[in-house]
């Protein structure tokens, strides 16, 4: 099963609101703050923010970086293969292939992206 992350989202904020809900975003520096809110249900999206509001010194970030193409209708599959990924959804095709444990940059490295092309590109060359 693949979940586009576009559609789910507005899925699920769709439904939250229907159901009742509220989605505030809020910067938050200290824990003690979350005891603070007057909300019942309080819903930790933090990611990498996690660590330092919640002290959390095992939390290591782990970098992915995607390269999308142009969207195409006629590619409904999935390729998995040599550390390289190719998911296929409505506002393009995503390819991937980086995974490095640590690295805290939300910058794109052209290296990393020119492999991936490339890796995708040497791949279904490959099946011919």
């Amino acid at each position: 099963m693949l979940i586009e992350p576009p559609i789910y989202l507005s899925a699920m904020v769709r439904d939250v609101r229907l159901a009742g809900g509220r989605i505030v975003v809020r910067e938050l520096k200290a824990r003690e703050e979350i005891q603070g809110l007057s909300e019942p249900v309080v819903v930790n999206c933090t990611g990498l923010g996690a660590k330092a509001l919640f002290g959390d010194e095992e939390l290591e970030p782990v970098k992915g970086q995607l390269t999308f193409l142009l969207p195409q209708a006629e590619v409904d599959y999935i390729v998995i293969a040599d550390g390289l990924y190719m998911f296929p959804r409505r506002d393009g095709v995503l390819l991937g292939g980086t995974f490095e444990h640590g690295n805290w940059s939300l910058d794109v490295d052209e290296g990393a992206r020119q492999r991936i092309v490339a890796g995708h590109r040497s791949l279904f060359e490959s099946m011919r």
